[in-house]
């Protein structure tokens, strides 16, 4: 079961994937509940909020990246641990040598432009994980652990 929520602040995205911890999902296919934030313009503490809350349930695992989503991106062509913004990781997304056009949040054709460097997001994202391991720190990701995890779900159920 997946749903998908878009508030403009970290901590009040939190609050509703921690209510769809229902006891009946447990017994029929519940896993846990994966919250999806990345820092943006959201203030510091309410950023931080989001991790506290999510301590409090043993099933809950925060997915995270700072400054934004598009450093996933940026980790499919290249490594990077020094601190970057929003409008330069599009930039530097939008090089001839990576997406070699414009990058555009709503583009559709993103995941097929990036799915053969699939290994070296993952390599770059652990290996940045591993040098910033704080969600607290621009850059750092763990966008990666979920992208394992739905990989290992949709192995098993196509064996």
């Amino acid at each position: 079961m997946m749903k998908m929520f878009s508030p403009s602040d970290a901590f009040l995205l939190t609050h509703p994937c921690l209510t769809l911890r229902q006891p009946w999902a447990y017994a029929v296919f519940w896993e846990g509940t994966w919250c999806v934030i990345d820092r943006d313009e959201h203030p510091i503490d309410r950023y931080r909020r989001a991790f506290e809350l999510a301590k409090n349930y043993d099933d809950v695992t925060v997915i995270w990246g700072n400054e934004c989503f598009e450093l996933w991106y940026l980790l499919h062509f290249c490594y990077r641990d020094t601190p970057i913004g929003r409008a330069e990781l599009r930039r530097e997304i939008s090089k001839p040598d990576r997406l070699n056009r414009k990058y555009e949040k709503s583009d559709d054709a993103i995941f097929a432009l990036l799915k053969e460097k699939l290994p070296d997001a993952q390599r770059n994202a652990t290996r940045l994980l591993r040098f910033n391991p704080s969600p607290m720190a621009n850059p750092s990701t763990n966008i990666h652990q979920l992208v394992e995890r739905l990989l290992a779900l949709q192995a098993a159920a196509n064996s």
